[in-house]
């Protein structure tokens, strides 16, 4: 009994309950849900089966009673109709056989009346009464009928009219389908068929127009016409309802490659300037610097007033203008054994090929023999790459660094382990710790920094921070006369010491860097030097000089007062010169 039934001793046993306790409650809902809905469809499909099944029947018996009821109908009807043929054929027979009867008696009197008449105006006698006493009454009494009424004189034709008034009645009314009646005329015998048919009459008069019918089914549509010519343009609709969006297309083939963007905005406009702040405590006295050349009193005196305008009147404006002088030959500057004015520019040397047309290539000016390189991609954007030497930038080897805010311009500078540049959209400064990643920034107002209002237009630049053998430098162009304005940087407390504008306009310049306290600017198509400003006296200085003919765009030109050579990012390529001034001959 044991092997008959195994899954019973299974449960017994309690060897199915894991298994049972595996499916979750969910599935066993879902599976009974299932199994009740099939049987819902199956009890259904069941019942319609059933239903098409008994609606079959009742068509067929309502069929054969209709084939029944239609052979019975026809069979009645003849029936009927032969019937009905008989009685009046002997209706006929007996009313002809009546009529003739009375007909001949009628004659009969009527002979016996004329004869009367004959015979008493030929004798005068009284023959009548040799005659019948019922003749003579009802000759007496249709004599009196026909005096009474001439009209009812029997005749041949009125006797023929009233025999065939009597034959019309069965032709008049009757209501028989022409191909029944024919064939029991055939089947009786009778004279039924009809003869040729007679010549066409006249036309008969027109009718009255009868009412208008109902429209008729369309019909199917034609081909369509040749197209007409096109028509006077119409007044303008009213504007409909606005329609619904349509499905998002296709995406377009890649459009060509733009011209970058001029201007980044990533932060919105300034807002109004604060209280000024207290002053801070004053910072321990810095290392005395070198003696610097000799100077006449009045350049010294020059200096300490420019200072202490600038100073007073704080940065509503900048107050010291120094006149272009530098056109004309009584301007001259004459150059001294001191001075350290650039002669020329020669031996350049390719240092790498970028892949953008905009950069910055930047070494440390404040260590000398440095290796390390930072190059800033674009004129915008926010990483600048760290490289150990020019065989890492070959290999590509570098490292990321997110100076925090987003740069614009070609013209930043690395100096004593901190990165300078100008925030887009601001007219601040920022000086980056590549070391602590500490921010600090300086507001430079009366500046231009936005709406394509570029400092150095071929570079996109607003901002230019420079250094030399005299320190850091920030060139930018005043929102005042929009001429190039020059302000010396304090390295250790980042503020600006001095302001200098150069009345040189900023729509003049290509390009701009500062060597030996000596401003350069280039033309606007960067192959040549023709304007130099001396920042230390605070005048132009006359010198010009040809640079070279760029490849494409020159977006960087700075100095390194370290190499004292000229980096330049040119076209893609990133280049050095050797810087030759005229001090260097007259020491030789």
């Amino acid at each position: 009994m044991k092997m008959l039934d195994p899954l019973a001793e299974a449960r017994r046993g309690g060897s199915l309950r894991p298994c049972a306790g595996r499916l979750p409650w969910t599935l066993r809902w879902t599976l009974g849900s299932l199994c009740v809905l099939t049987l819902l469809n199956s009890a259904g499909l069941l019942l319609l089966l059933i239903q098409s099944r008994e609606l079959g029947e009742q068509v067929a018996q309502a069929e054969s009673r209709l084939e029944e009821i239609a052979q019975s109908s026809v069979v009645e009807f003849m029936t009927e109709m032969s019937r009905g043929q008989e009685e009046i054929q002997e209706e006929l027979y007996q009313y002809s056989r009546n009529k003739r009867s009375q007909e001949l008696r009628q004659e009969q009197v009527l002979e016996q009346l004329e004869l009367e008449e004959k015979l008493a105006e030929q004798s005068g006698m009284g023959i009548r009464e040799d005659l019948p006493k019922d003749l003579h009454r009802e000759a007496d009494h249709e004599q009196k009928k026909i005096q009474e009424h001439p009209d009812l004189r029997p005749s041949q034709n009125h006797q023929r009219t009233q025999l065939h008034d009597g034959m019309m009645m069965m032709m008049t009314y009757s209501m028989v389908p022409v191909k029944v009646l024919l064939d029991i005329c055939n089947s009786t015998k009778g004279v039924c068929l009809t003869g040729p048919p007679g010549p066409p009459g006249l036309p008969g008069v027109d009718g009255m127009p009868g009412y208008n019918g109902t429209d008729g089914i369309p019909g199917l549509p034609g081909e369509p016409g040749t197209p007409g010519k096109r028509g006077k343009k119409g007044p303008p609709g009213e504007k409909g309802d606005q329609g619904e969006p349509g499905e998002k297309g296709d995406p377009g083939p890649p459009g060509e490659k733009g011209e970058p963007s001029n201007d980044v905005i990533v932060e919105g406009p300034p807002g109004p300037a604060g209280p000024p702040g207290a002053p801070g405590p004053m910072g321990p006295p810095g290392l005395p610097g070198p003696p610097g050349p000799p100077r006449s009193g009045r350049n010294r005196s020059h200096r300490a007033h420019l200072h202490t305008d600038q100073t007073t009147e704080g940065h509503t404006g900048f107050l010291q203008t120094v006149p272009n002088d530098d056109q004309g030959p009584g301007n001259k500057v004459k150059a001294s054994k001191n001075e350290c004015i650039i002669k020329s520019v020669q031996n350049p040397s390719n240092l790498a090929k970028m892949t953008t047309t905009y950069g910055a290539w930047m070494k440390d000016t404040a260590v000398k023999d440095d290796e390390k390189i930072w190059v800033a991609e674009h004129f915008s954007g926010r990483i600048v790459k760290a490289y150990q030497s020019i065989a890492a930038l070959q290999n590509s080897s570098s490292q990321s660094i997110d100076v925090r805010k987003f740069f614009q311009g070609c013209s930043h500078l690395v100096h004593n382990g901190y990165i300078y540049f100008h925030i887009a959209g601001t007219f601040n400064i920022a000086r980056l710790n590549l070391q602590t990643n500490r921010l600090h920034t300086l507001a430079i107002e009366n500046a231009l920094y936005h709406n394509l209002s570029y400092l150095l237009n071929n570079s996109k630049t607003y901002f230019k921070v420079a250094a030399d053998e005299s320190g850091l430098w920030l060139i930018f162009a005043s929102s005042i006369d929009e001429n190039i304005v020059v302000a010396q940087l304090d390295e250790k407390t980042f503020s600006i010491t001095t302001y200098i504008n150069t009345s040189y306009p900023r729509s003049k310049a290509g390009n701009a860097f500062i060597a030996c306290g000596v401003l350069y600017v280039t033309d606007t198509k960067d192959t040549r030097v023709t304007y130099a400003f001396d920042l230390l006296k605070q005048k132009p200085v006359n010198v010009s000089f040809d640079l070279w003919s760029p490849s494409g765009v020159l977006a960087m030109l700075s100095y390194n007062p370290t190499d004292r050579h000229l980096y330049v990012w040119d076209g893609g390529y990133v280049k050095s010169y050797e810087v030759h001034f005229l001090s260097d001959e007259r020491a030789r």
